[in-house]
C-alpha cells in the first residue's frame, strides 16, 4: 500500500515538474515573441537597416549619375564631328559659362555656331580620356577630362593650317529636370602640332549629290 502511494505521489511529482517546465517555455517563448513582433523591436531593426540601404541608394545614384555624365560629353565629342550643331547647343544650360583657348563666348549657340562657320565641312576626330568625375551634390558635378583632336581642311590655296591638339577640360554639370547639361566649360591647350591639310575622299553620296541638287529657275 505504502508503495503504490509512494508510486502515485512520485507520478504527481512528475506530471507538476513539466507542467512547470511547460509553463516556463511558454512564458519564456511568449517574451521572446513580444520582443520580435514589438514595435519597439521592428522601430529598432528598422533603424539599423535603414542607414545601410540609404548608403546603397547612394552609391546607386552616383554611378548612375557619373554614367550619365560619360555619356553626355560622349555626345558633345560626336556632335562636333558630325557637325550636328543644334544638338550641341542643347547639350549646355542655357547661361552656360564657356572658355576655350581663352575665347570667352556669348552663349552655347553662339560657341556651336561659330564652330560651323569656322570649320565647315573640314573632317575633325575630337576625344575625351581619363574622366574625374566628382558629384558634388544632388544636382551638381564636375569634371576634368584629358582631350586630343585632330582638324583639318580639305587642301587649297589659302586653306588654313590643320592641327593635332592635346589638352585639358574642366567643367562643372547640372542637373536640369532630371538630365545632366554642362554648366560651364574651360579648355586649355597644352600642345598643337600643325598637319597637313587634307582632301577627303568623294564617297557615292558626295557624288550623287549634284544630280539630287534642284533645278535653276
Amino acid at each position: 500500500m505504502q508503495g503504490q502511494e509512494a508510486r502515485n505521489t512520485a507520478a504527481w511529482r512528475s506530471r507538476i515538474g513539466a507542467s512547470a517546465l511547460a509553463a516556463a517555455v511558454l512564458v519564456v517563448g511568449g517574451f521572446s515573441a513580444v520582443a520580435l513582433t514589438s514595435p519597439s523591436a521592428n522601430a529598432h531593426e528598422r533603424s539599423a537597416s535603414t542607414p545601410s540601404s540609404r548608403s546603397l541608394a547612394a552609391k546607386v545614384q552616383r554611378l548612375e549619375d557619373i554614367e550619365d555624365i560619360h555619356q553626355l560629353k560622349a555626345r558633345y565629342f560626336r556632335f562636333v564631328d558630325e557637325k550636328k550643331h543644334d544638338e550641341l547647343a542643347a547639350l549646355f544650360t542655357p547661361h552656360a559659362k564657356l572658355v576655350t583657348d581663352g575665347i570667352t563666348w556669348k552663349s552655347p549657340k553662339d560657341f556651336a555656331y561659330t564652330i560651323r562657320d569656322l570649320t565647315g565641312k573640314a573632317p575633325s576626330a575630337h576625344a575625351g580620356m581619363m574622366p574625374e568625375i566628382t558629384i558634388t551634390g544632388p544636382n551638381t558635378a564636375s569634371g576634368i577630362w584629358s582631350m586630343q583632336d585632330v582638324l583639318t581642311f580639305p587642301a587649297g590655296k589659302d586653306a588654313p593650317q590643320g592641327h593635332h591638339g592635346y589638352g585639358q577640360y574642366r567643367e562643372t554639370y547640372r542637373k536640369v529636370d532630371g538630365k545632366w547639361l554642362i554648366d560651364s566649360v574651360l579648355l586649355t591647350r597644352f600642345r598643337m602640332d600643325p598637319i597637313p591639310n587634307w582632301t577627303p575622299p568623294k564617297t557615292a553620296a558626295s557624288e550623287s549629290a549634284p544630280s539630287q541638287a534642284a533645278p535653276a529657275k
